[in-house]
């Protein structure tokens, strides 16, 4: 019993690991592409659950059972780490010129 428990465990931080955080994701994907916005990270998280809910995942569905509690895991985390750079975050919407260079094509 111990030993399914444990690779269970195993499986889905491996998972959440393989994954990456929404916040980071969110800012460095997401972001330079649709413009700045707060929250980033719960917002990408929520996206991700609902795709994994429905089935919308680039992955093989066993995936997405794996998947699923990593990033419900991952939302509160995220909300915490976007609250932090919430600063950061209102600075870049109000002062793009500052960032103008940084631009992803």
């Amino acid at each position: 019993m111990n030993t399914k428990r444990g690779l269970t465990i195993i499986l889905v931080l491996t998972a959440a690991l393989a994954n990456g955080c929404a916040s980071i994701r969110a800012r460095t994907d997401v972001l330079p592409r649709q413009g700045w916005t707060v929250y980033p990270g719960a917002q990408q998280g929520v996206k991700d659950i609902d795709a994994a809910v429905d089935g919308r995942l680039p992955y093989p569905g066993w995936m997405h059972v794996l998947l699923l509690p990593a990033f419900v895991l991952d939302l509160p985390v995220g909300a915490v780490f976007d609250t932090l750079a919430l600063p950061y975050d209102l600075y870049r919407m109000h002062h793009p010129e500052d960032f103008a260079g940084r631009k992803r094509k």
